[in-house]
């Protein structure tokens, strides 16, 4: 019987209904399954939740209010009770880069370690951004506030349309609208553009922070346009439908 329970367990789910009579730690009411055993005992405070608490305990007017996500365990939970977004076509699509899709949709969620986020922690290190050295590092100032990351998104998304937004959040949004614009091919093109930029961006933060390697904005444009043209060619042959993606890209955008 005792070799049963965690077989029992898997099978059990729990109707979330108004939340009222449902475990926030102990039900299987996510994905992950009983939340206490994703982050243990201490999970539940650093959520600011009790451990005692329903599902609608944790929330304050049917939202979640939750502190800045200190461990992978819990920012993994903070994940799962989110709500669905505005740009969440944005950032899944069938023809995504997936490291690239995840590193966008932690950026939108504002969960990438920024230096900011770093600081709340109470690690003690300038919260000076490496790049351009003349702002704080947040989510909005890395994508695209930031004088170095806006001139690599602006190189690639004026091609598309004049004047893209530069700002995170209202570059998602252009994207999601332009499908009212552009055909379907366009519009994956716009997110490739999109996911592919931020991930650049993320990669030489990491490098200047880790390796102490910096890369001139030329150089990330060369790795950004192989990076896409590496992925567009490995869709089919065109079709009556409408052009190769690559030859789109091509139409849009010169490479150096």
């Amino acid at each position: 019987m005792l070799q049963l329970k965690p077989i029992v367990s898997e099978l059990m789910r729990c109707a979330i209904g108004d939340g009222k009579t449902t475990s926030f730690c102990y039900d299987h009411w996510t994905n992950l399954g009983p939340l206490i055993g994703v982050a243990g005992q201490t999970g539940p405070p650093s959520l600011r939740v009790r451990i005692g608490a329903s599902v609608s305990d944790a929330t304050v007017d049917g939202t979640w209010r939750f502190p800045a996500a200190r461990s992978h365990e819990i920012q993994n939970i903070q994940m799962i009770p989110a709500p669905v977004v505005f740009w969440h076509k944005v950032i899944w699509f069938k023809e995504n880069i997936p490291r690239n899709t995840f590193m966008s949709w932690l950026a939108l969620l504002r969960r990438l370690p920024t230096k900011d986020i770093i600081r709340r922690w109470g690690l003690n290190l300038t919260d000076q951004c490496v790049r351009c050295n003349s702002a704080v590092e947040t989510h909005h100032h890395c994508f695209f506030e930031c004088s170095f990351s806006s001139a690599l998104w602006l190189k690639f998304g004026s091609n598309i349309l004049p004047n893209p937004p530069e700002d995170l959040h209202s570059a998602a949004a252009w994207i999601a609208s332009s499908s009212r614009v552009f055909c379907s091919k366009q519009v994956i093109l716009l997110e490739f553009f999109f996911q592919s930029i931020i991930y650049i961006i993320w990669r030489e933060r990491n490098s200047r922070i880790f390796t102490s390697v910096s890369s001139s904005s030329s150089v990330l444009h060369l790795a950004l346009d192989r990076l896409l043209r590496d992925r567009l060619l490995s869709f089919p042959a065109p079709s009556p439908a409408g052009p190769l993606l690559l030859q789109l890209y091509f139409a849009f955008y010169r490479p150096p």
